[in-house]
């Protein structure tokens, strides 16, 4: 597996990032940075996690990991992507109207649930809303005005404003992380056929493919911390750090000695 030099410096890259995402984050206590600070800190906690999982070799685990912490970089990018007033709209709609349409979703789900197993669940029936209630939201949330407000907020449809908002076309990329992971989460033919491709390799060339399947979540990981970064910085009209910069760089150039490993697995 990747050298302990490895690991260590993806925890000292990670913790450098985080430290100034902090504080990009903290220069006001506006509804907006809220939100980004809410984004964040679920952002940090998942990458510990996937940490954890790496650690202990749980690499497809991680994968699955990977995706909920792309989606919400992409949303703390998404909501950072607008100006004034409508950035504190797309602020209301992440807590108020998909919340809603969200409730309705539940409600409608639960209520499914006991009709179709005539379960007596007061975890179910709580979640089902009262008719006057339901009657609103239904009104309000027509399938057209759901699908439109949902479609806006879609991973790809995120992903398609930022790089017109932003010009950050790399955040293209980010589509992989999230077919990569969907196909895991889903456990598709995808899915299985990757996972026992590798159990049928040899010892050596498993070992060379957890490498930089490692490697990859690692610098994915690095690479959505220094996006936000951007971001943030992007928001404050601050300049990068040189010295933050030149850190990634350095954790990026120590992939080059796991090259080699790619002769293995020809």
């Amino acid at each position: 597996m990747p050298t302990k030099e490895f690991r260590k410096s993806f925890r000292e890259t990670i913790d450098s990032l985080h430290v100034s995402i902090c504080e990009l984050t903290l220069i006001e206590d506006t509804n907006f940075y809220q939100l980004l600070r809410a984004y964040y800190t679920f952002i940090h906690n998942r990458t510990q996690t996937l940490f954890l999982l790496v650690q202990n070799d749980c690499l497809w685990d991680a994968d699955i990991i990977l995706r909920p912490i792309a989606e919400c970089t992409v949303k703390f990018a998404f909501i950072s992507s607008f100006d004034n007033p409508e950035r504190n709209e797309k602020v209301r709609e992440f807590w108020e109207d998909l919340a809603e349409i969200n409730r309705l979703k539940q409600s409608k789900q639960a209520k499914q649930i006991i009709e179709l197993t005539n379960i007596d669940s007061k975890f179910l029936s709580d979640i089902i809303l009262e008719e006057n209630e339901h009657r609103i939201l239904s009104e309000k949330w027509t399938k057209s005005n759901r699908q439109r407000t949902e479609q806006l907020w879609s991973y790809n449809e995120m992903i398609k404003t930022i790089s017109t908002n932003y010009d950050f076309k790399e955040i293209l990329g980010l589509a992989r992380n999230f077919t990569q992971s969907s196909h895991l989460i889903h456990a598709d033919e995808t899915a299985l056929g990757v996972i026992n491709d590798r159990e049928q390799r040899t010892e050596e060339q498993r070992e060379a493919l957890m490498n930089f399947h490692e490697i990859r979540l690692l610098s994915d990981c690095v690479q959505l911390y220094l996006w936000l970064v951007k971001v943030c910085s992007k928001l404050s009209d601050k300049e990068l750090d040189s010295e933050l910069i030149k850190k990634v760089e350095e954790f990026e150039n120590g992939k080059e000695i796991f090259k080699p490993l790619n002769k293995i697995i020809e």
